[in-house]
């Protein structure tokens, strides 16, 4: 019987590597467009990022945040 061993810490590094290259693409993005959707598309691959590094309660923190929206101004 082969056995397959799975390195835990090199996982997490290709996954952290990952999610920073994603980032650093979509930000590029926002930065070269100045679009808001690319904007928003870097904002989320951030938050993927960060995931990384957070405990459960803290996302869940994060996650019943709620949505900011852009204030009108008269006159």
């Amino acid at each position: 019987m082969t056995r397959n061993v799975i390195d835990l810490e090199a996982e997490k590094e290709r996954r952290v590597d990952a999610a920073w290259a994603v980032y650093c693409e979509a930000r590029q993005q926002a930065e070269r467009t100045l679009a808001v959707e690319d904007g928003i598309a870097a904002g989320k691959a951030w938050r993927r990022w960060l995931d990384l590094f957070m405990s459960p309660e803290q996302r869940r923190s994060l996650d019943s945040a709620s949505v900011v929206t852009p204030v009108r101004r008269i006159g």
